[in-house]
């Protein structure tokens, strides 16, 4: 379970260290209004992540039941996730070409009294691979979901993640219904803190994302399902950075800790996937269309 979290631990670790360490530009050099702008996508992603892979089948037992699931992720890129119209908002300087998000490639620059302004990279992803683990726990149709990682350190960072959802088979109320219908409520927060000593490159994220949604199951022969639920989700995530302005493009901003908060892009989703079940072992796979199309594919230990 260690390795799963760990998956995700390198994505943060290569997008801090690519941003920080890496590179002489740094997206430390953003005053908070853009610093929103270059990390929505980043906002929105983390919405679609932990907001997939929460169900396989809207059946619930009415006796006690245990699950164990991997979930891996294959989350696309949109373009227009990749890049933002800088408004810099100084004196003189209008009409600056678009720039790289967190998860673009190109960036931009202008030049203002203070001479060159050049905007961060990003990260030039395609396409974002991750995974997660869960568990769940049912009794009377009623479904308890759980993903926890007690905050940890791992070298400069610390991370954490909590997240749970209830779930409720409502067709369980509805004796002869042809399907399996069932509602579920979902929160999940991660914690990311840079806690090194440099204060320049001091970085903190929070994030929070909720979802509800309905969904229905049919399973055939014992053995196949096939499921599919529309969802609806809202994320948020609270940054806080030393905005770097050694050039003192910003002098009532700069040099200074700076909070910022970030809605993510999310909003409605459409699910549409299959499982088989092989005794105790459920495979399933589906495809979730969202603000990130993605597609998630799950081993779960079932009893």
């Amino acid at each position: 379970m260690k390795n799963i979290l760990s998956t995700f631990l390198l994505f943060l670790s290569i997008f801090y260290y690519q941003c920080f360490a890496q590179s002489n530009i740094k997206f430390n050099s953003l005053p908070p209004t853009e610093t929103s702008q270059y990390f929505q996508p980043l906002a929105t992603y983390l919405g679609t992540y932990f907001s997939t892979g929460n169900y396989y089948t809207a059946d619930v037992s009415s006796t006690f039941g245990f699950r164990f699931s991997i979930i891996g992720m294959w989350s696309v890129v949109p373009d227009n996730q990749k890049t933002f119209n800088p408004e810099p908002g100084l004196p003189g300087v209008t009409d600056v070409a678009p720039t790289a998000t967190v998860f673009g490639t190109k960036a931009s620059y202008f030049l203002g009294n203070e001479g060159y302004f050049v905007y961060p990279t990003g990260l030039s992803l395609k396409a974002v691979p991750l995974g997660i683990y869960q568990f769940a726990g049912s009794l009377f149709n009623t479904e308890l979901m759980l993903r926890f990682f007690p905050n940890s350190k791992f070298g400069d960072a610390k991370v954490g993640v909590f997240g749970i959802g209830v779930k409720h088979e409502i067709s369980s109320h509805i004796p002869l219904l042809p399907v399996n219908v069932a509602v579920q409520i979902l929160y999940n927060q991660l914690n990311f803190e840079y806690t090194g000593n440099e204060t320049d490159k001091y970085g903190k994220l929070t994030s929070k994302n909720f979802a509800i949604n309905a969904h229905a199951s049919k399973t055939f022969l014992e053995m196949f399902t096939v499921y599919t639920g529309l969802q609806y989700e809202s994320s948020s995530s609270d940054f806080t950075y030393y905005f770097d302005d050694p050039d003192n493009f910003y002098p009532t901003l700069g040099n200074r800790i700076q909070d910022v908060k970030i809605d993510g892009d999310n909003h409605f989703r459409y699910t549409l996937g299959g499982a088989i079940k092989l005794g105790f072992f459920v495979i399933n796979t589906d495809m979730n269309i969202a603000s990130f199309t993605t597609y998630s594919l799950g081993l779960s230990l079932d009893f």
